[in-house]
């Protein structure tokens, strides 16, 4: 891996590279915390950075938000920006983008610590995550994708605050990711813009419960912990049949379920003795109403972004 800083007052562009960022995919908001809590899962995309003279490589909406956060390094150190052409970018990704498991985290997360690394490491973690996040508009996935473990963040313009949650050991993340993507800004645009007091302590309430469950290991309180009334209700005209395939998986032994992300990826809470049990069960549920897809069981990844 090199680390050469652009020479001072260069007025062109020295090939740099190639280096490799492995970045978990995530799963944000487990339920009630809503643009607050988000885990990095054992998926990963694979991202390889070079600054280079030009030349033909991989061009896709995962490379575009790699090239715009490794450009966005440069900017921030003042440096001179290479052309998105310069910036030659490969992915490998075992989970796609649109399906609620932080994709576009993962590759601007990659970007970011790649082109760090590349010009010898001047931005801090800290800094990364802030920039990572003022990119994708919120925290939630970008603090695990860098930092792995379960994250409770929170955003006060571009300064982030995060805690890394120590999860009780124990627990599976069951996911059933359909054929068919959800749009972040549609879901978005469904959401209230006012809550009433009842629901807002009624959230309130089970996002603490959340923490203390994730932390003690309380899985009964998991159903209780997860219980939306801000996000999940809204973004269900996305996905009508959410809720009906959430108690598939807790028929099967799960015991909680809720939307990953933004969608469409469901998410189920299980030990290890039922967890295939869930898995089977979303794929029955699913094709049962006409819906494709694929499941996956996953522990939470420890690490976070790894330069390889």
């Amino acid at each position: 891996m090199t680390t050469d800083a652009w020479p001072e007052g260069s007025e062109t562009i020295e090939p740099l590279g190639p280096i490799t960022v492995r970045v978990p995919a995530t799963s944000a908001n487990l339920g009630t915390g809503f643009d607050a809590a988000g885990v990095a899962l054992q998926r990963y995309v694979t991202v390889t950075l070079s600054i280079a003279t030009g030349g033909e490589d991989e061009r896709s909406p995962m490379t575009r938000h790699v090239r715009k956060a490794a450009r966005e390094v440069f900017r921030e150190l003042g440096r001179e920006r290479p052309d998105s052409e310069l910036v030659e970018v490969t992915v490998d990704a075992e989970f796609p983008l649109g399906r609620g498991l932080g994709a576009s985290a993962a590759c601007r997360g990659a970007g970011l610590v790649a082109a760090n690394a590349l010009l010898g490491a001047p931005l801090s973690e800290h800094r990364i995550l802030e920039i990572g996040s003022d990119l994708e508009g919120h925290a939630d996935n970008m603090a695990p994708a860098l930092f792995g473990g379960c994250q409770i963040v929170a955003m006060t313009g571009e300064s982030v605050t995060r805690v890394a949650l120590p999860v009780a050991e124990g627990l599976r993340f069951v996911g059933f990711t359909p054929s068919f993507n959800m749009s972040t800004k549609k879901g978005r645009a469904l959401l209230p813009k006012q809550l009433s007091r009842k629901d807002a302590v009624h959230n309130s309430c089970r996002s603490a419960l959340l923490v203390a469950a994730l932390t003690t290991g309380s899985w009964d309180a998991l159903k209780t912990a997860t219980d939306d009334r801000l996000h999940q209700i809204p973004r269900s005209n996305l996905f009508p049949t959410m809720f009906e395939l959430f108690e598939a998986a807790e028929a099967a032994g799960a015991f909680a379920a809720y939307l990953s992300g933004g969608g469409s990826t469901l998410m189920a809470l299980a030990n290890d003795e039922c967890a295939e049990l869930v898995s089977d069960a979303w794929i029955s549920a699913a094709e049962a109403r006409g819906i494709s897809g694929q499941a996956f069981v996953s522990e939470i990844d420890a690490v976070g972004a790894q330069i390889l």
